[in-house]
């Protein structure tokens, strides 16, 4: 290989601890920023569906579209 692609694949190249101990906290650590940033993005984004929630009229918008679907089935429905 040439030595542009070794620097390049030593750049991205991570290593991994051997003992347990550093792998176990390793792996801990890792878990418990995934899990806090999961919390965190989840979060957010339904505070930001409930802003957005809270500003849109749901109740015009649904009863139209009720309305809407009882009038296109009433003529359907058949009386036993």
């Amino acid at each position: 290989m040439s030595d542009e692609k070794i620097k390049v694949i030593e750049k991205h190249y991570i290593e991994i601890p051997t003992s347990s101990k550093k792998k176990f906290y390793n792996g801990l650590i890792s878990g418990l920023g995934y899990g806090i940033g999961l919390t965190i993005g989840t979060s957010l984004f339904f505070i930001l569906l409930g802003i957005f929630l809270s500003r849109v009229d749901l109740q015009s918008i649904l009863g139209r579209f009720l309305s809407d679907v009882i009038q296109a089935t009433q003529p359907n429905i058949k009386i036993k």
